[in-house]
């Protein structure tokens, strides 16, 4: 089976996740997943550019990408034979500038035949074991340089993909059928998203990177959960009063008690399963003895 994620990189959100049948990571689930499950969400005149890795990047799936979307796309190409002669000339002509301390780069444009556009062709080198990775972008006003800096946008999807498989058990489906892996999946990015959500409405400075990637749920987890001492009483509304024993030396049980009883205040506090009850966070330091 094959699953196949659209992520924001500027947000660094899941925009749609489906399930494929098949064994084979064929190019029309690609079509079928962007006709059915990209374009019928988003216009593809508000898309601004796309980031592709190497797992469709024959030159069929750039040319598709290209015409359907209108817009700038910047690949990691996957080494097919073309590919791989494009590499060879790019090589030969051996015209290097340095890429960071491990690596050289070098470049030259094409002309993509199906649609008369250029296309500048990149090798990226590994200085000590003369490994390459290719990749192509359609954004021939750009320098090798500027393109390979600008593709590190991917990068949070590297690491959400990650995170979806530690934190939320992406590869775990309760079953083989389509129906169970499909629901599975759409359970995966609605709890994702949830937690997005959530930080989003807390805006907790200290669960966010330099970089301003959000924090993943098991720092989450961590940070309010793991190793507390706790008190779960029914105060004398009704509501269940979560106590933390253990103070709060970073500030963020006190912000997400405030969100709670701002959220209480406007009735969104309030949860189905637990007899309509709201959650509130009181807190004490147990080893204050002052």
């Amino acid at each position: 089976m094959t699953l196949l994620i659209f992520w924001d990189s500027i947000t660094n959100t899941i925009i749609n996740i489906a399930y494929c049948e098949g064994s084979s990571r064929a190019p029309s689930a690609l079509y079928k997943f962007c006709e059915d499950n990209l374009f019928k969400i988003i216009d593809p005149e508000v898309i601004t550019e796309i980031y592709a890795d190497s797992e469709y990047t024959g030159e069929k799936q750039l040319i598709y990408l290209i015409v359907r979307s209108e817009t700038d796309i910047t690949m990691c190409l996957k080494q097919n034979p073309k590919i791989k002669k494009w590499r060879e000339e790019t090589v030969k002509k051996g015209e290097w500038e340095e890429y960071g301390e491990k690596y050289r780069i070098a470049s030259q444009d094409v002309i993509l035949a199906e649609t008369g556009k250029p296309f500048r062709f990149i090798v990226k080198q590994n200085i000590e074991t003369a490994e390459t990775r290719c990749f192509g972008s359609t954004h021939v006003d750009y320098s090798p340089r500027k393109i390979l800096d600008f593709y590190h946008i991917r990068w949070p999807v590297e690491t959400g993909i990650k995170d979806l498989v530690k934190n939320y058990f992406l590869n775990n489906p309760p079953g083989t059928s389509p129906e169970k892996v499909e629901t599975h999946y759409y359970c995966v990015m609605l709890a994702r998203l949830t937690i997005d959500y959530f930080l989003s409405v807390l805006c907790e400075p200290t669960w966010q990177s330099p970089q301003d990637w959000s924090c993943t749920l098991s720092t989450i987890r961590t940070t309010i959960f793991s190793n507390q001492n706790c008190e779960l009483t029914v105060n004398d509304s009704g509501d269940l009063q979560l106590t933390y024993l253990d103070g709060d030396p970073l500030g963020i049980k006190a912000n997400l008690a405030k969100l709670l009883e701002k959220r209480k205040e406007i009735g969104l506090n309030k949860v189905s399963w637990w007899g309509n009850r709201a959650v509130e966070i009181r807190i004490k330091n147990q080893y204050d003895f002052k």
